[in-house]
């Protein structure tokens, strides 16, 4: 089993760093949008999915993460990564900030207060204009590559946002397994229940809330150096939306649901455009539904229950065989002892 993991990972990082080398740069370029959503939409999926508050404020902190990398890079004169970085912090700060009156709040009255940092973020920057250029934005200078890295810009960033994917999906994974793993479930299902265990739920909910704000931040300072443009029409409430939206679909409570909803993110308007503006809100809904009726569980769930049930299958399908072969033996057992008296 462990060689099998090595073997499709290593596989898996082949085709991940060959990428850039076999296709089209704007092909490059959309696979990069699709993992700077993938990290701030699992951020999303830790606190609705694993802990089961729903968030309405997600854009928020995507565009605190956009505008601290820019303005970092502008006016610290850091690099790109140190900005990311920067992004990071701050968000978590603000994160923890906000789930500190958010921690004894579920359900309807957790998604209103979080409303108001929804709508909230458009009126702010434009109230800034002299740092986040308003209504009008900032152009971003994209990441330049070294003199050594022949393959271009897109290729450049596309490597350096799969290293910072890399790295966020496997500290959330290591965050989320185990005990951990354990008490968010535990939280989700009942905080009362979970509390009496031994766990704290008021502390471990504002960390989640913070680590998911952070993710969305540092997903939010990928994406504007990828585009290379930020502005307060990128961060509506309608971006919050899609965001739960993908989750579900990905699957709620799952590491890997996360990329599903980078790709939903990234792909789904852009075709919903193309059929006309009408039609995206009937695309999306459409897409939900689906979801909703024949994979509940979201893309990544339905595929993780269909596999444990077909494994649980098979052990059982094992121990009876196993049962049948004992009985078959110990009857012959009996036959050959009653054959030699």
């Amino acid at each position: 089993m462990a060689v099998t993991k090595i073997g499709i990972g290593f596989v898996l990082a082949v085709i991940l760093l060959g990428v850039p080398l076999v296709i089209p740069e704007y092909q490059t370029f959309q696979l990069t949008g699709v993992m700077t959503y993938a990290v701030a939409a699992l951020g999303l999926n830790l606190i609705t999915g694993y802990v089961g508050q729903v968030s309405l404020g997600h854009n928020a902190f995507f565009a605190l993460g956009s505008y601290a990398a820019v303005l970092s890079v502008v006016y610290l004169g850091v690099n790109d990564v140190l900005g990311v970085l920067i992004a990071a912090i701050v968000t978590f700060i603000a994160g923890v900030l906000a789930g500190y009156p958010a921690k004894r709040l579920r359900g309807l009255y957790l998604a209103l207060i979080t409303l108001i940092l929804a709508v909230s973020v458009i009126p702010l920057v434009k109230q800034f204009k002299a740092y986040t250029g308003g209504a009008a934005g900032l152009m971003v200078d994209k990441p330049v590559p070294p003199a050594w890295f022949t393959l271009g810009q897109d290729a450049w960033i596309y490597y350096m946002v799969l290293a910072f994917t890399v790295v966020v999906f496997w500290l959330v994974r290591n965050f989320v397994g185990g005990s951990n793993g354990r008490a968010l479930a535990g939280i989700r299902e009942g905080e009362l229940a979970a509390s009496s265990m031994g766990v704290d739920v008021n502390r471990l909910k504002v960390i989640v809330f913070g680590v998911g704000s952070m993710l969305a931040g540092v997903g939010g300072a990928l994406a504007t150096f990828t585009i290379g443009f930020i502005g307060p029409d990128s961060f509506t409430l309608m971006l919050s939306i899609s965001f739960l939206a993908a989750i579900v679909v990905g699957g709620l409570g799952t590491i890997w649901g996360a990329l599903v909803a980078g790709l939903f993110l990234q792909f789904v308007p852009s075709y919903a455009s193309d059929l006309g503006q009408a039609f995206s809100g009937a695309v999306y809904g459409g897409i939900l539904i689906a979801c909703m009726t024949l994979m509940p569980n979201g893309i990544v769930g339905s595929l993780m229950k269909i596999t444990s049930s077909r494994r649980e299958a098979r052990k059982a399908a094992d121990r009876a065989a196993a049962k049948s072969a004992e009985k078959t033996a110990v009857k012959a057992a009996a036959d050959r002892g009653v054959r030699a008296t």
